[in-house]
């Protein structure tokens, strides 16, 4: 099964992923309805993308869960983060 691979020291935290993802969604730019959130920690150096599945109900909100862009040749999170911080783990894609 494909999935997608985060390297949180790579993530600068520009929300291009959120962005992208809510876009492949919904046609909009609202990083609100994306599949995955960045997450900065005030008293930690660095960011986190959490995924949608990785998040509790009350997180979620109005966001949906991530269909690896459906009809896209590759996930818009991956295609448009400027750092290669998500990629596409391959093995076992079927």
């Amino acid at each position: 099964m494909c999935y997608l691979r985060v390297d949180n020291e790579k993530c600068v935290g520009c929300k291009t992923c959120e962005v992208a993802c809510s876009y492949h969604h919904e046609k909009i730019f609202s990083p609100r309805i994306a599949s995955l959130e960045i997450r900065r920690e005030d008293n930690e150096v660095g960011v986190s993308i959490i995924f949608f599945e990785h998040m509790t109900s009350e997180e979620r909100g109005k966001r949906l869960p991530c269909d690896l862009c459906k009809g896209e040749a590759l996930p818009l999170c991956v295609k448009y983060c400027p750092v290669e911080a998500i990629t596409v783990q391959e093995a076992g894609c079927g």
